[in-house]
């Protein structure tokens, strides 16, 4: 079986020497086997920085290498910043995550190959421990984040009719993992006009579940006529001040709503999923 070499890899995420990262360096850890996707991960505990500081620099650092950020997950103590290899043909996740530890920050790094892709650790942990070691304490780091976060554009309001949205994702989990199609929508914001079926009450909340199938009567059929049956259904979850209006829903009616994309989850059916839903 053939394993095809990885192209630049991480070593593209620096140049820079290894000067502060032996703790890194120790804590490497290269698992799993080449043929189902090979795991690597390293961490280091960095005194005199906050999680936002080195989450912010990490952003910058990124970018600068030419990754793709793909969103951050945060709070006042922890957070977690997704980004993508832009370059090669199969492009992989990884997660950059900083936790508060009192007066320090614990930073670490992890990524999960994609099948069949083969790479040398020691370049692996050559390019995570640099991007660490890149990291600056004191008022010198929290400058750098500042830039990094002020430089952040808002996502943008995206007016589209749900089954067109469910035809984009189902055209790229053919090509991309259940974990990458979350990380490219997630906290994307959009503007949906369609017809929905029955409301279903779900975890407290109110789901309207948008229909995105293409009526098959038509005698002008299309391959999305005959495709859109395999299309993930659109799920709005909704925010605690439309709920009650969209139970009052019945099936076949419209409903204008803005939503988040929370995930995308796979299975029978699978699903785009949308949270804190209004009505417009």
């Amino acid at each position: 079986m053939k394993i095809t070499p990885i192209v630049t890899l991480l070593i593209l995420l620096c140049a820079a020497k290894m000067t502060s990262a032996n703790t890194c360096e120790n804590n490497f850890l290269a698992e799993g086997d080449p043929r189902n996707g090979a795991e690597f991960s390293t961490s280091t505990t960095i005194s005199g920085l906050n999680s936002a500081s080195a989450l912010g620099q990490l952003r910058a650092i990124a970018l600068a290498d030419g990754f793709k950020v793909l969103g951050e997950e945060s709070t006042a103590t922890q957070g977690t910043l997704t980004i993508e290899q832009k370059n090669g043909r199969h492009p992989f996740l990884i997660y950059l995550t900083s936790v508060n530890k009192g007066a320090a920050a614990d930073v670490s790094i992890r990524t999960r190959l994609n099948r069949r892709t083969a790479a040398k650790p020691e370049d692996i942990r050559s390019g995570m421990c640099g991007m660490i070691a890149r990291i600056k304490t004191g008022a010198e780091g929290e400058k750098i984040a500042a830039a990094a976060r002020a430089a952040i554009v808002p996502e943008p309001l995206v007016e589209i009719q749900p089954r067109w949205l469910a035809k984009d994702i189902y055209r790229m989990s053919k090509r991309k993992t259940t974990e990458m199609i979350t990380a490219h929508y997630k906290g994307k914001r959009y503007l949906l006009d369609g017809t929905v079926g029955t409301p279903l009450e779900n975890d407290g909340t109110i789901e309207l579940w948008y229909k995105v199938t293409i009526d098959r009567n038509s005698i002008f059929e299309t391959l999305d006529t005959k495709e859109s049956m395999f299309w993930p259904p659109i799920v709005c979850r909704m925010a605690p001040e439309a709920r009650a209006r969209a139970a009052k829903l019945q099936e076949g009616e419209f409903a204008k709503l803005t939503g988040t994309v929370d995930h995308y989850w796979q299975g029978s059916p699978s699903k785009l999923v949308l949270k804190d839903c209004r009505f417009h």
